[in-house]
């Protein structure tokens, strides 16, 4: 398995470079899951399928979905603190609803990484 990550500023072509890999490998037999965090979609533009939370197929052998960065964050924050529940109640700590949680700076590289 190998993870490449595209990065760069806004307007330097991330999008079409990702989406261009990702077929070159499936064309050459890799199976590939592109993900993005653009809440505009874009990546599913360049693909020519709309993406969304669950993996749709984008070609033979390249799947695609779009993450939903504070979702994500707020699922995995909300299970963490039901599995310390015993702790944070010994602790006399108050768990917080999910309308509390804040995506934080880096939290939509972090659900990309998890994914």
């Amino acid at each position: 398995m190998r993870t490449v990550l595209v990065t760069g500023p806004g307007g330097a072509g991330r999008t079409t470079l990702a989406a261009a890999t990702a077929r070159a490998a499936a064309r050459a037999g890799t199976r590939v899951l592109l993900l993005t965090a653009d809440p505009g979609d874009r990546l599913g533009t360049a693909l020519g399928v709309p993406l969304g939370p669950a993996p749709v197929e984008a070609a033979a052998g390249l799947h695609a979905l779009r993450l939903d960065a504070a979702d994500r964050l707020r699922a995995d924050l909300l299970a963490l603190q039901e599995r310390a529940a015993t702790a944070l109640d010994a602790l006399g700590a108050t768990p917080l609803a999910a309308d509390e949680l804040t995506p934080l700076p880096g939290a939509e590289e972090l659900a990309l990484l998890r994914a």
